[in-house]
C-alpha cells in the first residue's frame, strides 16, 4: 500500500478504505504490560501507548524497541515524552549492530529479564519482523514462561516493485 501511494497514486484517484481488521489491539486489564517492538513494529505500540495515556492508565509498561542500527531508532522523543505521561512507564532501545553506541546491544531477546516477565503475570504485545516474533516466542518457551496475555503482529516490509 505504501509503495502504491508514493509511486503510483495520483491526485484525484479514488480510494476505498476500511478500518483495521486484525486482532492486534490493546486489551483492557490490570496486569503489567511488556511491549516489544522491532523496527517499524513500533507504530502500533505507539498508538497503544497513546491510548494508555489518554485513559490515564496506571499499568506498569516496559517497552523494548529493537532496531538494526542506531540510525534506525525513530520516535525516541515521543517515547521519552510518555515517561512524564504514564506512571510506571520505561523504555529501552536495543541495537543489533555491535558497533552501536547504545548500551543495550544485540537482540530484544537478549534483554528480556525476569522482572519484565513477572513470572508470566504480564500482558505481552509484540510487533516486528517474523524472525523476531518467532525468536521471542522461542525465548519464552525456553524459559518456561507462559504469559497471561500474548498478542503479536508480524510486520513484513513491502517488497520492491518488479522491474
Amino acid at each position: 500500500m505504501s509503495q502504491w501511494l508514493t509511486q503510483r497514486a495520483r491526485p484525484g484517484d479514488r480510494l476505498t478504505l476500511s478500518g483495521p481488521m486484525g486482532s492486534f489491539y490493546l486489551r483492557h486489564g490490570e496486569r503489567p504490560l511488556l511491549m516489544l517492538a522491532g523496527g517499524t513494529g513500533l507504530a502500533p505500540l505507539l498508538s497503544m501507548l497513546h491510548t494508555l495515556q489518554t485513559q490515564g492508565s496506571q499499568r506498569p509498561v516496559m517497552l523494548l524497541y529493537g532496531v538494526t542500527r542506531d540510525c534506525d531508532l525513530v520516535k525516541t522523543d515521543a517515547l521519552d515524552t510518555f515517561i512524564q505521561q504514564l506512571t510506571g512507564y520505561r523504555w529501552l532501545p536495543v541495537v543489533a549492530d555491535e558497533n552501536s553506541t547504545c548500551p543495550q546491544r544485540g537482540f530484544v531477546t537478549d534483554h528480556l529479564d525476569d522482572a519484565m516477565l513477572n513470572n508470566g503475570d504480564v500482558d505481552i504485545y509484540l510487533c516486528g519482523p517474523p524472525p523476531m516474533v518467532n525468536a521471542v516466542a522461542m525465548a519464552l518457551r525456553n524459559r518456561g514462561i507462559t504469559p497471561a496475555g500474548f498478542w503479536y503482529e508480524k510486520f513484513i516490509a513491502s517488497q520492491s516493485a518488479a522491474a
